[in-house]
């Protein structure tokens, strides 16, 4: 419950801020292109802080990590709305990402751990509680904006609520492998490294994650501007269709472990792929409005728990150091979550933005055949359940 309720907080604080972007915008006078630059904070800060977070998660542990990087987080949240220019707004996205990656790694690297604990699989149910989260935070914010609420006093009250939240939840965090060791006397002889990269073992479940994030990043920024510009859906169906992928995505994550546990990782992950990639198809073969929304909610039903089942299995793939395993996977797949907008506006730019889309049955493709070489792990990287004494 506790680590389900930090998943939460972490995605309702960050649907606060995308709630309000426009108000953001709108209060400095920012053009879409100075808009743009800012934005450039938010990935790099997030891109550039997951090596470091993976080796500070396995030298001192993940709670205190996820301590230190909520309080950033949410202490960021608050900074947004008092930014006086572009370079301060810039400079606190890319704080707030640096907190949101921190969050992000050390809540999974305790997910992980409580997985092992449980002994079954339980990652993806608590990765649908972030989706929940973000649900929760983004209607806040619509009531916030509709009210006429600033964003001044919006960001301060959520995140003086989901500060005193997430001190409850902190309670009840699982102690890390070298918590334990510590309490035992026993120390590793040798340091472990700040900055976590992908190991040979890592590459796979890492480009099995590009794949998944890129399509996620596809989905967030061109999904909406698909429907409305090819299939000539109205802005409010164009937000329904991106809706239904989210819909999707939290029934696929809630479903998860249930379906994981029968099948196993390497079926699960190839299912998820070729899922997905049938959504990718129906809504890009056939341009109307009805295909679109049936392809989103396969695509996001099909990418759902993809990234949870990938970081629960490089967790059991390096069980003494899951921190660093989470947070390699996490670099590598983030590149294709950076990558994967610009790569569909110069596609759209030099021919169509639909023959651009065609870029996401290819990358599910591409995952389907990836999954296949977790094979060989896959016996031996299940969570087992713990001998009864």
């Amino acid at each position: 419950m506790a680590v389900s309720a930090v998943f939460f907080i972490t995605g309702a604080a960050f649907a606060a801020w995308a709630s309000r972007v426009p108000a953001i915008q709108e209060q400095l006078g920012l053009s879409e292109g100075q808009l743009a630059v800012a934005l450039v904070g938010l990935s790099g800060g997030a891109f550039l802080g997951l090596p470091l977070v993976g080796g500070l998660v396995a030298r001192y542990g993940s709670r205190p990590v996820l301590f230190t990087g909520m309080a950033v987080y949410l202490a960021g949240l608050t900074g947004l709305a008092f930014a006086p220019s572009l370079p301060v707004l810039t400079v606190t996205l890319a704080l707030f990402a640096c907190g949101n990656t921190a969050v992000d790694v050390a809540m999974n690297t305790q997910g992980v751990l409580v997985e092992r604990a449980y002994g079954r699989n339980i990652l993806g149910g608590i990765h649908a509680m972030f989706s929940l989260g973000g649900i929760a935070g983004a209607v806040a914010g619509s009531l916030a904006a509709s009210a006429g609420v600033g964003t001044g006093p919006h960001f301060t009250i959520t995140a003086l609520v989901l500060c005193a939240a997430a001190a409850v939840a902190a309670t009840a965090l699982i102690p890390d492998p070298q918590d334990r060791a510590e309490n035992t006397g026993h120390h590793p002889q040798n340091p472990t490294p700040l900055f976590a990269l992908p190991t040979t073992g890592l590459w796979i479940p890492g480009l099995v994650a590009f794949c998944a994030l890129m399509g996620e990043g596809v989905m967030n920024d061109w999904g909406a501007v698909y429907l409305h510009d090819v299939t000539g859906a109205s802005p409010g169906a164009a937000g329904a269709g991106f809706a239904l992928f989210s819909a999707g995505m939290v029934a696929g994550r809630l479903s998860a472990d249930r379906i994981r546990a029968r099948t196993g990782t390497v079926r699960f992950t190839l299912g998820c792929a070729l899922v997905a990639a049938v959504g990718a198809v129906v809504a890009i073969s056939v341009p109307t409005t009805g295909a679109g929304f049936a392809g989103y909610a396969l695509l996001g039903l099909g990418m759902a728990a993809v990234i949870p089942v990938i970081f629960s299995h490089a967790a059991q793939l390096r069980p003494e150091r899951p921190g660093p395993a989470i947070a390699a996977v996490s670099a590598v797949g983030y590149v294709g979550f950076l990558a994967g907008p610009p790569v569909i506006g110069g596609i759209a730019e030099a021919v169509d933005l639909r023959a651009a889309m065609f870029v996401l049955p290819a990358l599910m493709g591409a995952m389907a055949l990836l999954s296949l070489k977790l094979r060989r792990r896959d016996r031996t990287t299940e969570p087992k359940r713990p001998k009864q004494p």
